[in-house]
């Protein structure tokens, strides 16, 4: 109980965000609290029957093999200098993108596809972390 704890408080902020939407006036703030709200819960639950699922007595011996790993790499100096690099190397090339970004988007006076432009960014950002670190971990 004590690992999901965090995700059931998660879940309460988002019914606490749903129901506040409900009172805000201004349609776009309300549906923006209500979907953030949403958000939570469903990160949440979707944690919470990941943790359940690998808390079960049939999937116990491989749930801790899996942890021990994690905890090993995650101590593994290697592999921290080279997540350490991936970031760096991510960072500097989102930093370019976002500026390349910031002037394409001022040039032609964007307004409502922003917000899906920066999410997209994100999820560029995080591909390039992961393929950086791999590249790096076959070259090291």
């Amino acid at each position: 109980m004590k690992e999901k704890k965090p995700f059931v408080i998660e879940i309460l902020v988002g019914i606490g965000l749903v129901c506040v939407s409900f009172f805000v006036k201004a349609d776009y703030y309300s549906t923006m609290i209500f979907s953030m709200g949403v958000g939570i819960m469903a990160a949440s639950i979707v944690q919470i029957i990941r943790i359940t699922y690998w808390q079960n007595p049939k999937r116990y011996a491989e749930y801790e093999a899996k942890k021990k790993e994690a905890h090993i790499n995650s101590v593994d100096e290697r592999k921290q200098y080279l997540r350490m690099k991936a970031g760096h190397v991510t960072y500097q090339i989102m930093t370019f993108s976002l500026l390349i970004l910031s002037l394409i988007l001022a040039l032609v006076r964007v307004e409502v596809w922003i917000i899906a432009m920066i999410f997209l960014l994100f999820v560029l950002q995080w591909l390039v972390g992961v393929i950086v670190f791999h590249m790096l971990e076959k070259r090291m």
